[in-house]
């Protein structure tokens, strides 16, 4: 597997990670607006996790991108 094909496929996964976290969230606050706090409160604090490996893994994804090669002159 190339490099930028790994690049590829974490930029996908961390795609798919935010969409995830961001409809935890909705729910989260759906759940909250129904009454149930402390469940409301554990789906947060569980993506409290998540939201702290966000900068890590932006990071590691921007330090992994591929520059096209400059072209070659005669």
């Amino acid at each position: 597997m190339s490099e930028k094909d790994i690049t590829t496929l974490l930029t996908l996964i961390d795609h798919r990670q935010a969409t995830l976290a961001s409809a935890c969230k909705e729910i989260a606050d759906w759940i909250d607006r129904q009454g149930d706090v402390p469940v409301a409160g554990r789906i947060r604090a569980s993506l409290k996790a998540v939201e702290a490996d966000e900068a890590l893994v932006k990071k590691t994804l921007t330090s992994l991108k591929v520059d096209r090669p400059l072209p070659r002159f005669r």
